[in-house]
This record gives C-alpha cells, structure tokens and sequence, in this order.
C-alpha cells in the first residue's frame, strides 16, 4: 500500500467513523499491518490510524477491544523512540477515562502495560505509569495499594532527583492521606510537594493541582478566608487551561468557603459573575440552594436541597463531609434558640419547631448533652427534655483534689526518704 493512499485511507476512515463505525475499523486494521515504516511520514499514518482506531473503541464504549489494542500495538512500539512511544501509550490510556465502569481494566491494562514497560527496561514510561496507577487505586478508594506504590516511587525518585515527577507524587501522597483523615501527614506530603516545586518549572495543571489541596487542607482546619483564596488559584488555573470539570469543582469549593463564613452576599455575588454563569449547570445550582437554606436558617430547605442534589453534594466527599458539619452546627443552632425560655419541654414540641422528626432531634439532644452544649437530662418515658441552671462550679471540688496532690508529693518523699536509709 503507498504511503500517500495509507494516509488518504485513514482519513477516509476518520470521517467513517460516526456514520460507519465497523467499515472505519477495518481500514484502520488494514493500515496498523502495515507497520510504522521505516520513515516519518509512514509513522505518522501508523500512529494516526492507532489513535483513530482507539478514540472509536472509546466512542463505541468497547473497553475490552480497546485493552486488546493496547497489547497488540506494543510489539510494533517498541521499534519507535523511546519518547514517541512513551507519547503513545499514555494516549491510549488515556482514551479509557470516558468509557463507564471501566475501572477495573484500566487497572489490569496499566500494570500490564508497567510489566512490559520493566521488561523493556523504559525506565521513565514506567514511572509515569505508576503514577498513573496510583490514581486509578485512589479512585477505586484502595488507599493501602496506593500508598504501597507511593512509597517505592519516592525512595526512586528522591535518588535520581528527578524533581517534576516527585511533586506529582507528593501531590498524590497528600491526596491519599486526606482522604483517609489524616490531615496532618496530607499537610506534612504537601508541605514537601511545595518544596520540591520550589526548585522546577511547575506546569500549569500541577501548580493548580497544588492550590487546590492546600485550599482543602485549610479548609479541614476551618481556615475558610486561606482556603478561599487557594481555591481562587486553582481555578483561574483550570479556567486558564480550559479543564471545565476542576474549574467548577474549584468554584463549588469557592461558594461552600462562603456559606461556611456566613458569607451570604458574596455567594450571591459568585453566583453572578463571568465565571459562575460560564460554568453554569447543577453544581453550582446545588451550591445556591444550600446558601439559600442556610442565610434563611432552614433546616427543612437545607434537607430538601441535600435530597434534590444528592448526586451533586454527596458525590464530592470533600463537600458532602463540610455540609455535614454545617448541618449539624445549624441544627444544634436551632435547638439551643427553641429550647432556651424553657427549664422543661416535650421534646415532641421541639422537634415541629425545627421542622424535624422526633427521633432525630432526640440523638441530637443526647449528643449536645453528653457534649456538655446543654445541661439537663431526656426523660424518655414522659418525653421531655429537663434543663437546668448551670450551677457555679464547687470550689470544694478543687480543694479536696489540691489537698490529695500535696499529699501524694509527701508520701513520695517519705518513700524516697525511706529508702535512702536501707541503703
């Protein structure tokens, strides 16, 4: 086949691909036996026919052909440059994030892909495909895998000093630990993530990757004005590069950053913006229904807006986790104004004041009091809540405890006095 009818050929089947997906497959497997060649111009048809062939698995949502292709083409590939080859694969698997419920052959076709990548001794694809592996096991939330492949990269990369990658994965270190809760490791891998950066040119999409876990990291220490302005970063960031997903994930943050300051003005300001209106859709609408709830102090709104956006609020655990918080602080907000001018209330009346059912707002009581929020006791069987007056602490109390501590401090003495003399 002549090289200019091979790139007439794909063209052909490019074109073909919407309207008669099997006949643009078989011109692409006509073209792929043939080969890269052994000039630029025929690699460029090999490479074009290869990508084609599997953007149409990815539009066809054929995720196991798509795998197939990925281990058929790696034979051939290994006769391109290295860096072209790296290139490709990468853009193969790449093509699998669209397709639903793929998750688990992107997992076994990347560590297939590192296995062939170690056998070929390509020391650099392979590092870039367990990082990518590292993010498919974070998705799949199996945080003990990832950490695993984690620390085996770092001990790697912190001795070939190949800075860009270590950020990157430092940057995945910090995600991992917040996700798990613990905050103070997320902090102290971000903390060497930023150093690191401090020493490379930072690419775009990593810097905004960086601003936007330091802006969640504040958040979990309720430093919402520092977490606000993190989040500004990452998303002019993800604006700027035209990554819609993350810049309304950015912008989502932004707006909870202002419910959770009691910011209710600013959110409507967001809300009206450039930004807001180019990223408009049922995130943001989500967003807006909550502020709204919570600047009119509503408990039954903000449980409406919750079961309306469920999907929305409940799929980002990030924000499902602060709403939660911010519906408990409401709640407890509500009972203590209801219950205030009483020393004795049913809690039956209570829980029609707050718009809520009886054995909800009876746990939340228990808690508040066990929390030492309000002092009093449930009495259950009449079904009231008894509150009393906060009594002024007894100084007896810390007298007779003074007193023991002297006392001990003695009987120390005495037995180290004692002991002196046996000896």
């Amino acid at each position: 086949m002549a090289q200019e009818d091979s790139a007439k050929r794909v063209a052909e089947a490019q074109k073909l691909s919407k309207e008669n997906p099997s006949q643009a497959e078989s011109i692409y497997r006509e073209v792929l036996k043939q080969g890269p060649g052994q000039n630029e111009t025929t690699a460029k048809t090999y490479e074009n026919a290869l990508i084609g062939l599997g953007e149409l698995y990815r539009d066809q949502n054929r995720a196991d052909d798509l795998a197939s292709l990925v281990q058929e083409v790696r034979s051939v590939l290994s006769s391109l440059a290295k860096a072209k080859t790296a290139k490709l694969v990468r853009q193969l698997l790449d093509l699998f994030h669209p397709i639903p419920n793929s998750l688990d052959i992107q997992i076994t076709t990347t560590k297939s892909c590192i296995e062939w990548a170690v056998s070929e001794r390509r020391g650099f694809l392979r590092q870039n495909l367990e990082t990518r592996l590292v993010q498919l096991y974070m998705s799949k939330q199996s945080y003990y895998e990832s950490l695993t492949l984690i620390n085996s990269l770092l001990k790697e990369l912190r001795r070939l000093d190949d800075k860009l990658v270590l950020v990157e994965v430092q940057l995945l270190e910090s995600r991992v630990y917040h996700a798990l809760g613990n905050v103070p490791k997320g902090r102290a891998a971000l903390t060497s993530a930023r150093t690191s950066a401090a020493s490379v040119y930072t690419p775009p999409m990593l810097q905004a990757g960086l601003d936007m876990q330091s802006g969640m990291l504040h958040a979990e220490d309720s430093d919402f004005n520092t977490a606000y302005s993190y989040f500004i970063e990452a998303m002019e960031g993800y604006h700027g590069l035209d990554e819609s997903a993350q810049a309304t994930s950015a912008l989502q943050y932004m707006l909870l950053c202002k419910i959770m300051l009691n910011q209710g003005e600013d959110v409507q300001t967001l809300m009206s913006g450039k930004q807001a209106q180019r990223y408009a859709g049922k995130n943001l609408d989500a967003m807006k229904a909550v502020a709204k709830a919570h600047n009119d102090r509503s408990l039954e709104a903000y449980e409406q807006a919750l079961a309306q956006f469920r999907f929305e609020l409940g799929s980002d655990r990030f924000i499902a986790n602060h709403l939660r918080r911010l519906y408990d602080a409401m709640l407890e907000q509500n009972l203590i104004k209801v219950i205030e001018p009483f020393s004795k209330v049913e809690i039956d009346h209570v829980a029609k004041m707050v718009g809520l059912d009886v054995q909800q707002v009876e746990r939340k009581l228990s808690q508040m009091i066990l929390d030492r929020v309000i002092i009093g006791v449930l009495d259950q069987g009449a079904g009231c809540l008894i509150i009393f007056d906060e009594q002024e602490r007894d100084q007896g109390y810390d007298a007779a405890l003074d007193t023991i501590d002297k006392l001990s401090n003695v009987v120390d003495v005495l037995y180290a006095n004692q002991a002196s003399l046996l000896e």
